[in-house]
């Protein structure tokens, strides 16, 4: 119906964040991580039932990921896979020296100032974690380090089939556009990927939606920190970047988005955009929502703009 609507919840709400993951698993949203300005990061998960409405916190058992925000993570069957992301971590060795770099908060990705965690050391991950959530039990696949991506934060993953799909990303140098492929059965990364195509530039806070054999990217914040609009598709069986134009109303260049694949379209909503230098912070945000009808995303794929309310503040 294209209406939005506000339901009664009930149960444990999480602690207000930014920059955590949301993983669907059956009539379950699965949250876990993010950052709040005022107690830090968050490693605790929460469970919303959207037959219930209902929140709660959930026990596991095994390794969990370490607090984190600006990870990534999605569902293959009942199992939800997570990767990367920002935060405090316990090995002073591995620690990157922050002072100076610009890739943090979920904004402008510097330090926050907290008040929990002021003592501890941060950076980026590149560990691999997986929830099974039957039996409520954490893990890590057991791979070999051959082509695992940098360390890395605010990048972009889908799943295709039973790969998981990363997309650029700020690591401890720059922002990248550097592609991996990881076989959830095999346990292993692609080492002998070649991606033909002209190559999306390098950036951080965009998102990548599977539609069918495809993976859809959208905006995004470049190294200049300018924003993108332009939809790029990437065709796993051909490992082919394609040239896709989409006509209609189109969003505007943004990054810090969310996109999500519904049947044969995909639905994006919100994002900010206009990053000042200045203020080293975000000047436009926006609350509107688009529906771009896939048709497998051909070169003549179309898009309808569908404004909730006013895409500026």
């Amino acid at each position: 119906t294209l209406r939005w609507s506000q339901p009664d919840v009930t149960g444990m709400i999480p602690p207000p964040r930014s920059a955590s993951s949301l993983v669907a698993v059956g009539t379950k949203l699965y949250l876990f991580g993010g950052l709040s300005h005022m107690s830090g990061w968050f490693d605790d998960i929460f469970v919303y039932d959207t037959v219930t409405n209902s929140w709660c916190l959930l026990e596991t058992e095994g390794n969990r990921p370490r607090a984190r925000d600006k990870l990534q993570a999605v569902g293959i069957d009942t199992n939800i896979y997570y990767f990367g992301g920002f935060g405090p971590k316990s090995d002073e060795a591995e620690a990157a020296d922050l002072e100076g770099n610009d890739d943090d908060e979920e904004d402008e990705e510097d330090i926050p100032e907290t008040h929990e965690q002021e003592g501890a050391e941060f950076g980026w991950f590149n560990d691999l974690y997986v929830l099974d959530t039957v039996n409520l039990k954490w893990s890590q696949p057991m791979h070999m380090n051959l082509g695992v991506p940098t360390q890395r934060a605010a990048h972009a993953m889908c799943t295709i089939g039973r790969h998981l799909i990363i997309f650029g990303g700020r690591d401890i140098e720059e922002r990248q556009n550097d592609m991996h492929i990881f076989n959830v059965d095999t346990r292993k990364w692609l080492t002998d990927l070649s991606v033909t195509g002209q190559v999306p530039a390098p950036r951080s806070f965009h998102s990548l939606t599977a539609v069918g054999n495809k993976a859809v990217l959208f905006g995004g914040r470049g190294r200049n920190d300018q924003h993108f609009d332009k939809f790029d598709v990437f065709d796993f069986g051909k490992k082919e970047w394609i040239p896709t134009t989409i006509e209609g109303d189109k969003p505007a260049s943004r990054g810090q988005h969310c996109a999500v694949a519904v049947g044969d379209s995909i639905f994006l909503f919100g994002g900010s955009g206009n990053f000042s230098p200045e203020t080293m912070q975000c000047q436009t945000f926006y609350t509107d929502a688009f529906v771009v009808k896939s048709d497998k995303f051909s070169s003549n794929a179309q898009s309808n703009g569908l404004p909730t309310e006013s895409n500026d503040s």
